[in-house]
């Protein structure tokens, strides 16, 4: 009887065990399904440049591109499409089923430019209101490499075309100013490439050629790509005034994939897969003493950086946009977030005067000490 009575006592623990253990089971499978159909992101909020966490505010494709004004009212972001954010509201409005490039809001956050790719190779720009209400749109013939407003409001596009022949290739780069349905185009490099150089960059190219606009933007940097008849082909840095409408080579590069960076200082970082170059524009004394103090923030691969001190790494292929008062979007593992702790800075406003200079700068009218000068009575 009592062999029994264990019996069943063993029995009955055993059966509690295994109902427990499906509870918990069903338990987490339900939450996984929950969580599969909300879209939510499981893995962990990345770090904080300070003791405040970042916000999740929104899911985000795999690409991480997303735009903001600068007061961060409204956002677009790329999910699936296409779509309009506002901040406050919370309420999401639908662009587009098409997944942008590139996206980039004017200086007065009225209108949102978007940069779709199409088949053929080319560009297809749109024009939004900041209400999300569709106000031009035009194909522009290049495989895009830059899209960028200027402090004045111009909307400045760059791009390649790469036409394919039996014994090689023509290639050219171009930059399109727009102005709501007017384009104006400008070519800024032609070159005839050998079979062997064409099967190289080919699908490389808009690394190869990268662009970097100042923060005015009147003012690029840009990559030419050179293929003699009878030697290797190689790179060559140039820095273009469209105001003026001229070029001054900086450095020739053996040929590579590139990226460039321009920052606040009248310098140009070129990063290669053997570190990083930087090549003054304009380099005297005056200038190198008018920078700032403070260390300045960089955004490389991933990384934010306070002068040479690392204040976080998302990963390489994180995106930032720093907003006002010292506020900064975050795009990282298919989220974007809100951060709070960099140093505030002012939006760059434009400036007539100190457009005119920088274009008497470049055509030799005035010398760069007298640029820095002229510039400090305006700015005193």
């Amino acid at each position: 009887m009592v062999s029994l009575n264990l019996t069943f006592v063993k029995d009955s623990l055993w059966l509690v065990c295994y109902y427990s253990h499906m509870k918990l089971l069903n338990s987490f499978l339900m939450m996984t399904a929950l969580a599969l159909l909300s879209g939510c992101a499981t893995g962990p909020i990345p770090q904080s440049i300070n003791e405040k966490p970042l916000t999740r505010i929104a899911a985000i494709d795999a690409t991480g591109l997303f735009a903001a004004n600068w007061d961060a009212r409204t956002l677009a972001l790329v999910q699936s499409g296409l779509s309009l954010v506002d901040l406050n509201s919370k309420e999401k409005q639908k662009l587009s089923s098409d997944s942008p490039v590139a996206l980039a809001f004017s200086p007065d956050s009225s209108v949102l430019a978007a940069a779709f790719p199409t088949a053929k190779n080319e560009t297809r720009l749109t024009q939004y209101s900041s209400q999300g209400q569709l106000l031009h749109e035009t194909i522009l013939p290049i495989a895009l490499t830059q899209l960028v407003w200027s402090a004045r409001g111009d909307l400045l596009v760059t791009g390649y075309v790469l036409k394919k022949y039996s014994f090689g290739g023509d290639l050219q780069q171009l930059l399109y100013r727009v102005n709501g349905a007017e384009v104006t185009e400008t070519v800024l490099s032609g070159t005839t490439l050998k079979l062997a150089t064409v099967k190289l960059t080919a699908a490389i190219m808009a690394k190869v050629q990268p662009v970097a606009f100042s923060q005015t933007g009147d003012e690029l940097v840009f990559v030419h790509l050179h293929d003699p008849p009878q030697f290797p082909p190689y790179l060559e840095l140039v820095y273009y005034s469209w105001q003026v409408g001229k070029s001054r080579s900086l450095q020739k590069l053996p040929l590579q994939k590139l990226a460039l960076d321009w920052g606040k200082t009248q310098s140009v970082t070129v990063q290669s897969s053997v570190g990083a170059l930087t090549f003054a524009l304009w380099p005297t004394a005056e200038e190198t003493e008018s920078l700032p103090s403070t260390k300045v923030y960089r955004f490389d691969t991933g990384r934010l950086y306070a002068g040479e001190e690392l204040l976080a790494d998302w990963g390489k292929d994180a995106k930032l946009q720093r907003l006002s008062g010292g506020r900064f979007l975050l795009s990282s593992r298919k989220a974007l977030y809100l951060g709070d702790g960099l140093r505030p800075e002012l939006s760059e406003p434009y400036s007539e005067k100190q457009w005119t200079l920088r274009r008497w700068r470049f055509q030799g009218l005035i010398t760069s000490e007298e640029y820095q000068k002229l510039l400090r009575e305006e700015n005193p």
